[in-house]
């Protein structure tokens, strides 16, 4: 046998690790585990003290010069820096909705689709009114993506239409149906943010629609961090990813910090 011998758990494997300790806790008979697996997973599907965080991270990868406290702040009803007309004020507002929609969704283990991720698009601006009646591009996004070739517009209905699990998201199916579901949620990102169907906050979206997926699949959202949007730049304009090892990782420290009431 060739190659250096394995020593320790895959990041993949100390992350489900993780999950199954979180799921399973140290129950002392059969009501007691599936009570601490169903505490784990009302957690996942309830607010929580990181949703401003999650919900700046997320306009962020636009550049939009919004901090964790500005987005508590609007979230809590708090004297804010924004004043409620200003775009930042109504899409951290229109992300409370959508996050609400992702874990209803999530919580009954229903992966997202094209047109599920239109709907979120739809409540993420409603209080942006350029995007009324604009909602599918007819033009390239606003936020492309240097070197992207995005697709047509006349292409955005059908390709909407078969972005879904039945198409593996327009994967190559056999190499979807091979990855753990962690990777699976890169590719779903990846996929989404090469159609960009909408003017703009495509890459946002792309995150949206991995973070649907996670939650469907039992495991909590990754929150963004302020190098994801160069990161992101970079991971769109290349090949489909096979892992991101920055992701499992904040996944994995996301897990663990549940067990100690984060």
């Amino acid at each position: 046998m060739s190659g250096e011998p394995r020593v320790g758990p895959t990041l993949l494997e100390r992350l489900d690790l993780a999950l199954v300790s979180r799921l399973v806790g140290s129950p002392t008979a059969n009501d007691e585990m599936l009570a601490t697996a169903q505490r784990f997973q009302d957690r996942i599907y309830r607010r929580t003290g990181t949703d401003a965080r999650f919900i700046a991270g997320v306009l962020r990868l636009r550049g939009l010069l919004v901090m964790d406290d500005d987005a508590a702040d609007v979230l809590t009803g708090s004297t804010s820096r924004f004043q409620s007309t200003s775009q930042e004020f109504q899409m951290i507002r229109g992300l409370q909705e959508v996050l609400q929609i992702l874990r209803d969704r999530g919580s009954r283990g229903t992966p997202p689709d094209g047109w599920f991720l239109v709907e979120l698009f739809k409540a993420l601006t409603r209080g942006l009114p350029r995007f009324r009646n604009n909602v599918l591009r007819v033009d390239p996004p606003w936020d492309a993506v240097l070197y992207v070739r995005y697709p047509l517009p006349q292409e955005l209905n059908y390709l909407l239409d078969t972005f879904d699990l039945a198409h593996r998201y327009r994967d190559f199916p056999r190499l979807f149906d091979d990855l753990h579901p962690v990777r699976q949620g890169f590719r779903i990102l990846w996929r989404f943010a090469r159609i960009s169907p909408f003017p703009d906050f495509n890459v946002s979206m792309a995150w949206l629609a991995m973070s649907g997926w996670l939650l469907a699949r039992g495991y909590p959202l990754i929150l963004p961090e302020a190098q994801d949007q160069a990161l992101l730049a970079r991971l769109v304009g290349g090949p489909p990813p096979g892992k991101v090892v920055q992701f499992e990782s904040r996944l994995l420290e996301t897990i663990e910090a549940f067990g100690a009431g984060g």
